[in-house]
């Protein structure tokens, strides 16, 4: 995705990267807190402890604020679709560690979740590489899934799969904005991880082998959202 005209150019050396780097720190804690439109920019320069006239130096709009973001987003997104499954055949767990790192890259990013549809209005140059993000992450957890078959930790009908890939990429990406949303959620630690596994895994409970289901589950029940 090319932003840096958005940006307002390349870096100036390794200062301005070091601020341009904080600024993008703060502001993405401030989308997720409340998002970005309802979010200034002189909100962002004072919480950053700079003047507008310094924010703009390094980001001439909030939108390209937002694209900044986005490409933070889709470099791990980009480089965990990238790893894949893993080489060899692999135990539960692996694909287990998988998901588990999805599930924080969208936590981490979770404005861009949340706030989709008003991002995409007031950003539409979002909505092609969002588009072809979600593509690249949908043939990664279809390459997972058909390797945990290959592996015997799955037995899924082909005529079932579909429906299966479908289901697995709507709750491995909108977990976090539930657990926000619905339950109040504003830190993640370890438990919420293994319950938003939990519910992935729960799709997958008709299907999984003996040995796979005793490896995916933790002991929480998937239906039961932890407490906040």
């Amino acid at each position: 995705m090319m932003i840096e005209s958005a940006m307002g150019g390349a870096m100036g050396g390794p200062k301005r990267g070091r601020t341009r780097e904080r600024i993008l720190d703060l502001t993405l804690a401030l989308f997720n807190d409340r998002s970005p439109e309802r979010v200034t920019t002189a909100e962002i320069a004072r919480t950053a402890g700079i003047n507008e006239g310094n924010l703009y130096y390094h980001f001439r709009t909030k939108e390209s604020l937002v694209l900044a973001l986005f490409a933070r987003f889709e470099d791990e997104a980009g480089a965990l679709a990238d790893r894949g499954a893993p080489p060899s055949p692999g135990e539960a767990r692996t694909y287990g560690e998988f998901l588990a790192s999805w599930f924080a890259i969208v936590w981490r990013y979770r404005f861009l979740f949340r706030d989709l549809l008003a991002l995409a209005a007031e950003s539409p140059s979002l909505v092609e590489p969002i588009r072809a993000l979600s593509g690249r992450m949908r043939v990664a957890v279809e390459a997972l899934v058909r390797r945990m078959m290959a592996d015997g930790l799955v037995v899924i009908p082909e005529e079932d799969l579909p429906a299966i890939l479908a289901n697995v990429w709507i709750v491995s990406t909108y977990w976090a904005v539930y657990l926000s949303l619905q339950e109040g959620v504003d830190r993640l630690d370890d438990t919420h991880l293994g319950w938003g596994l939990n519910q992935v895994s729960s799709l997958f409970r008709p299907y999984l082998t003996p040995s796979a289901r005793d490896a995916l589950f933790s002991a929480s029940e998937p239906g039961d959202p932890p407490a906040v």
